[in-house]
């Protein structure tokens, strides 16, 4: 298996910075920890500043980032934003601050460069945050479903209205669905949405304002010609 550096920082409403460091194996869904060249040993960020406030930060890898969660008690608390290094350009706020609790965990997924591994991260008018995954394989249609539950977009934000988005993949012209990225269609066939892809290797990929309702028998999706 091949591995790759991941690092990052948090930073807190108090000023205070939680830096991060790790050499994470691709493919694998890890805790993402701190920097021990700054905090002796490595700790996860919870364990680490708790009662401190997030307000912004990013998580880089060398070569390939799928998503970034905070995770709380088995549940994504918060999307964390992410980027290859070397093609970022800033360091984004969180959609809503974040009071780090003990136990809390910074879930990271790197992949490797050529992983064609699908991510549609939301937050809804609610205020949940969730994120979809599919891997396109060929001329098909993915479906991109719950990466918790593996349920459809329908069936876990029924009700709700998405918000921001923001969709990851490297496919560029492969891309034949709606904008270039994820569509959100309806039981009908008929389009609710679409979120244009980022490649996370060529540019930072940033959550966008955009208003998709979401019903029960609703699916994302994306469709790739190659």
């Amino acid at each position: 298996m091949t591995t790759q550096v991941v690092s990052g920082v948090l930073n807190c409403s108090s000023g205070f910075k939680i830096p991060l460091n790790l050499t994470m194996t691709d493919g694998t869904e890890a805790n993402l920890t701190t920097d021990t060249a700054f905090t002796v040993t490595a700790q996860n960020i919870g364990d680490f500043a708790p009662g401190q406030t997030i307000v912004s930060g990013v998580v880089t890898a060398d070569d390939n980032i799928a998503y970034a969660y905070i995770l709380r008690k088995g549940l994504i608390l918060s999307l964390v934003p992410y980027m290859v290094k070397g093609v970022g350009c800033g360091t984004p706020a969180f959609s809503r601050p974040v009071t780090l609790q003990p136990g809390d965990l910074l879930r990271v997924l790197p992949i490797a460069a050529a992983s064609r591994n699908a991510s549609l991260s939301v937050i809804t008018n609610s205020g949940v945050p969730r994120i979809f995954i599919g891997t396109p394989a060929g001329a098909a249609t993915t479906q991109l479903v719950d990466l918790q539950t593996s349920n459809t977009i329908g069936e876990t934000l029924t009700g709700q209205t998405i918000v921001r988005a923001k969709f990851t993949s490297i496919d560029q012209d492969k891309i034949s669905s709606v904008a270039g990225g994820a569509q959100v269609t309806q039981s009908n066939g008929n389009l609710a949405g679409a979120v244009p892809s980022t490649d996370p290797i060529k540019s930072q990929p940033y959550m966008k304002p955009c208003s998709i309702p979401v019903a029960l028998n609703f699916t994302a999706q994306v469709i790739t010609s190659s």
